[in-house]
């Protein structure tokens, strides 16, 4: 069930509820009223009838004076008057007066209540004329109840009609940008994040819609994202690929070219027991071989830098400095890094903030210096720092494949990142920090012993 009409059954229940008290209340109040109109009319009427008794001896028409006695009540609303004779027989009555709307049978029925009548012996000299009974008759009475029930009933009607109208068109009016968020929740779904909400109508739903509007934000600048990550990793992939390619061509290729050559040319020269010149040959070939082996060695280390750093932070900074070396020899390197092991999840992460701030210097950059370090600080973190003088990248960059899966490596491990100008006004210095949780705790740990110990 839709939210508008829900809430309308809900009101509309309450109201029922409401009319169901009210309808209780109506008919305790009815019985109340009838009972004591009831009762004032039969004492009312027995005082009249009394009155009319004291002097009926005195008439010279006694069963006459009785008849008048009866219909002196005809169109009462609420005492019926009647003669009896001595035998029971009914001599004369008064006609009630009708009422103006007649109660249904089943409201007289609830309203009844205990019937009221009076019967009043005459002097002992009349006693052959019979008696007089007087009889409340509730009829007009809960006729009255009936036409109050009804106005009540039209009013209530009415005021409920009006009200469920109104909290309808407020419902509607105040549910509409709901619908709104409910439409843009679908685009949202079908991946469509420019959906927005307009922010306006009760501040509740606001907090919902700048919410909305917010999570719509930051999807959209993630898909952004997403895309340009995707463009850039497929750039970088192919410049990868592209260097591999080059070093393989022109490192390995050539080698392998002269070992062909090497071993083609030595069933000739067994031929002719040239044997001075196989062992040449095969020497060639070996350090051909061993040649191909350390550049092979290189690649794989670029590729899979794991190995190395089993061995150590240092052992792996080398390794990337000796292969950034043999191929941009116009570049001096400094490094500055701590001789000490570091949990390997930390090391990986450096090894990897290095590897990639380098690779970016050089590419962009053009530098003529780059320096690297990786030291301990009293904060108990891991301080990395690449730096270059060349042109760099722009300093508040937020672009890029690399800096981008820097900064995620580095938000990982509760650090973080900060890209700034060298102090020389010229190049970029990329400066993480990692947080050592292990000596963290240990250094906590002794600080609390020697608390203790004070």
């Amino acid at each position: 069930m839709p939210l508008r009409r829900r809430l309308l059954v809900l009101v509309a229940l309450v109201l029922g509820a409401c009319l169901l008290v009210g309808g209780a209340l109506t008919y305790w109040a009815g019985l109340r009223k009838i009972e004591l109109e009831m009762s004032s009319a039969i004492a009312v009427g027995s005082s009249a009838v009394m009155d009319a008794l004291s002097t009926i001896q005195e008439s010279s028409d006694p069963e006459a004076q009785l008849t008048r006695i009866v219909r002196a009540f005809d169109g009462d609303r609420h005492l019926v008057a009647r003669l009896v004779g001595p035998n029971g027989a009914l001599k004369s009555a008064s006609r009630l007066k009708a009422p103006v709307d007649p109660p249904p049978a089943w409201l007289y029925e609830l309203l009844e209540g205990k019937i009221h009548t009076q019967t009043f012996t005459l002097p002992d000299t009349l006693k052959n004329l019979g008696s007089i009974t007087l009889e409340a008759d509730p009829h007009n009475e809960v006729g009255e109840v009936w036409e109050d029930l009804q106005l009540k009933f039209i009013i209530i009607s009415g005021f409920c009609g009006l009200v469920l109208a109104l909290i309808y068109a407020s419902l509607g009016r105040a549910l509409k940008p709901l619908d709104d968020l409910s439409a843009a929740l679908k685009r949202v779904g079908e991946g469509d994040y420019s959906a927005h909400v307009a922010e306006q109508g009760p501040e509740d739903l606001n907090l919902i819609y700048r919410a909305f509007n917010r999570m719509a934000d930051q999807l959209r600048t993630a898909e952004e994202q997403n895309q340009r990550l995707n463009e850039q990793l497929s750039t970088v992939q192919e410049e990868e690929r592209s260097e591999i390619a080059r070093d393989l061509h022109d490192e390995i290729g050539p080698f392998l070219f002269a070992v062909d050559v090497d071993a083609q040319s030595i069933p000739l020269m067994l031929a002719r027991n040239a044997t001075d010149d196989v062992n040449s040959r095969a020497g060639a070939i070996r350090q051909s071989v061993q040649h191909m082996q350390v550049h092979l060695r290189g690649i794989l280390s670029r590729l899979r830098p794991a190995m190395l750093i089993d061995q150590g932070l240092t052992h792996a900074i080398e390794h990337l400095v000796a292969f950034w070396r043999t191929r941009r020899p116009a570049i001096v390197f400094e490094t500055d890094i701590e001789d000490a092991r570091f949990p390997a999840h930390i090391e990986e992460a450096a090894f990897r903030i290095m590897q990639e701030g380098t690779s970016n210097a050089i590419r962009h950059g053009k530098p003529s210096k780059i320096g690297l370090s990786a030291n301990r600080t009293p904060e108990a973190a891991l301080r990395i720092v690449v730096s270059d003088d060349g042109a760099g990248i722009a300093a508040s960059t937020k672009r890029g494949f690399g800096l981008v899966g820097m900064r995620e490596r580095v938000a990982a491990l509760d650090g973080t990142l900060e890209i700034t100008t060298s102090k020389e006004e010229k190049g970029v210095m990329l400066i993480a920090r990692i947080p050592l949780p292990a000596e963290r705790r240990a250094k906590t740990s002794d600080n609390k012993q020697a608390t203790s110990a004070a």
